[in-house]
């Protein structure tokens, strides 16, 4: 009697995945930022499917979160001229320039998002939250740094006093 197990095959060549494949297994390795392994999947997902606007997308918010910012940015690019009107890539693209402290380019990004959301959209919201919190930030952060400059400078004044 000859019995044939079946084994899962666990290393699998990105490659040799078809690009539904390849696109599925890096949105669940997204889901588990797994940012590496979808990195990956998804250059092999755009070099098999180019014209695809949410591959290139989703290529670049990997990359965006691995701190690889200039692909990003181009990945980002690409999405944009296959479809200008992708609200996806306008959100992350947004988000990028606003970690690259561009808040003019982000805020015309949320400009063209109003534009195209006549009521309110997901994209349009996320973007704006993520402006305002970023700015939010920025503006602790700032009224921290002269807080601490002015306790520096009460300090050194208090320390001087005390050695007179």
């Amino acid at each position: 009697m000859l019995v044939i197990l079946s084994m899962p095959v666990l290393s699998v060549k990105y490659d040799k995945l078809t690009p539904n494949a390849q696109y599925t297994r890096a949105v669940k390795f997204l889901e588990k930022e797994s940012y590496k392994k979808a990195e990956k999947a998804l250059k092999a997902y755009t070099k098999s499917t180019p014209e695809d606007t949410d591959g290139w997308n989703l290529y670049a918010f990997t990359n965006r979160k691995l701190g690889n910012f200039d692909k990003a940015e181009n990945y980002y690019q690409k999405a944009l001229e296959l479809d200008p009107n992708n609200k996806s890539a306008l959100e992350y693209q947004g988000e990028l320039f606003v970690e690259l402290g561009r808040l003019d380019e982000a805020n015309s990004n949320l400009e063209k998002l109003r534009m195209l959301c006549k009521e309110d959209c997901l994209e349009l919201q996320m973007l704006e939250r993520y402006i305002n919190a970023t700015s939010n930030l920025r503006d602790q952060l700032s009224v921290s740094m002269q807080w601490s400059q002015v306790s520096s400078s009460l300090l050194e004044s208090l320390e001087t006093d005390r050695v007179k």
